[in-house]
């Protein structure tokens, strides 16, 4: 189902597990006090219809670099990619992809540095967006995910005249990611600790505020 994707804080996308964050649902180490805070911070959401904005400079210029990004790839890579679908959920999971093609989807990342660019070559992506990707490709039934690293200068470098040594048309790492067709049956039970805790805190805060 799809919603109004300007309306971050439309009451269907509050409280809802986003794939930035389904990582704590798969831990590869304990997993109790990570998924207790995650489900205490979907329940404040959901009663308050309010998000925190707990934003760094780094996520900042992530944000502020994402439509370049896109451009970049529909002017080097592919066209017919569309910026910012339709938000999607299924049950209690939900996000909002930055880009779709009919083929595939699309996440652009836009690191601080150039050492963590590279790292999208020598080493890839990390679990957290390996569970961001897997939820979108089922969210939004594709087959594939491409991670996109767009390397573009911060306002800081920007402002003191530095330039990364990077020739303008290879600045972008694409990471490829298939779909693992067990990964939604096994993430929606291992949500179902969390979805029973933010619902309890849930109701917590009723009590305390609506009482």
């Amino acid at each position: 189902m799809s919603h109004n994707p300007n309306d971050i804080f439309a009451p269907e996308r509050l409280g809802l597990i986003t794939g930035s964050r389904v990582v704590v649902l798969r831990p590869k180490r304990s997993a109790e006090v990570g998924q207790k805070q995650y489900a205490k911070e979907l329940a404040n959401q959901k009663f308050f219809n309010f998000y925190d904005n707990t934003n760094t400079w780094q996520t900042e210029h992530g944000n502020n670099s994402e439509s370049s990004a896109c451009e970049y790839f529909q002017t080097n890579f592919d066209s017919s990619v569309e910026y910012h679908p339709p938000f999607m959920f299924i049950g209690d999971f939900g996000g909002q992809a930055d880009a779709i093609h009919k083929d595939y989807g699309l996440d652009f990342k836009c690191p601080t540095s150039l050492q963590k660019w590279l790292d999208y070559l020598h080493v890839g992506i990390d679990d957290q967006q390996y569970h961001q990707g897997q939820m979108y490709m089922w969210l939004y039934e594709k087959p594939a995910w491409k991670f996109c690293a767009y390397l573009l200068e911060t306002n800081r470098m920007s402002d003191n005249g530095e330039v990364y040594p990077v020739a303008c048309d290879k600045r972008m790492i694409v990471v490829e990611v298939l779909r693992d067709e067990t990964w939604s049956a096994k993430t929606i039970e291992a949500a179902t600790s969390v979805i029973a805790m933010r619902d309890f805190f849930y109701n917590k805060l009723k009590q305390q505020f609506n009482g």
